[in-house]
């Protein structure tokens, strides 16, 4: 699958931080010699804008083994948005790019993956810093059962584990207000099972 575009808007809405910090009854510039507040002032504006951008992702069954297919698979996005101006529109998701193998079969599932995401750098000028990047790990595998006149009325069963962050690495999602002071989770592994009736 591949998609690209660009869309232009006219009066794109969006919230802004002004650069103040306030509490529940006032509000201090950042030049004020005052020392900053807990909440950060936000506004809702708009103005005209245009987003570029495009993705790629795929996945190819390379060799039969069995009765599955092992396989590799690739992904890659960017999006680039200006205001009219030609400043930055504020918490636009990095540029990344990812990849994995696979084994895929009707009963099992084994795959691993590595996501990059660049370090985004083209933030707005005011009240948005610029956030690292990072090397996302994940790793799958899960079994399914399909069932014939369960006594239960089950129809298929899934078992698995997943791992996630398996670097443990310090991740901060851009596009949240809060990325400056809260990391994503850390490496964690989670065993699930999902049954179908």
């Amino acid at each position: 699958m591949r998609r690209g575009r660009a869309t232009r808007f006219d009066g794109f809405i969006f919230r802004r931080l002004t650069g103040n910090t306030c509490d529940d009854a006032s509000c201090v510039d950042p030049a004020d010699p005052a020392p900053p507040l807990e909440l950060n002032q936000a506004r809702y504006t708009q103005r005209d804008a245009t987003f570029r951008g495009g993705e790629f992702q795929f996945q190819w069954d390379i060799h039969p083994m069995w009765r599955g297919f092992f396989g590799v698979e690739g992904q890659y996005d960017i999006v680039r948005a200006t205001f009219a101006d030609g400043t930055n529109v504020p918490r636009i998701p990095p540029q990344r790019i990812g990849g994995g193998l696979y084994f895929r079969s009707a009963a099992w599932l084994a795959r691993v993956n590595i996501l990059h995401a660049f370090r985004q750098d083209d933030v707005a000028p005011v009240g948005e810093t610029p956030t690292d990047g990072y090397n996302l790990l994940k790793a799958e595998l899960s079994h399914t059962t399909v069932f014939r006149d369960d006594g239960f009325g089950r129809r298929q069963i899934t078992v698995g584990v997943v791992g996630n962050n398996l670097l443990n690495e310090d991740i901060r999602n851009h596009v949240s207000y809060t990325k400056d002071f809260v990391l994503m989770p850390g490496a964690s592994v989670r065993v699930f099972a999902n049954v179908k009736y």
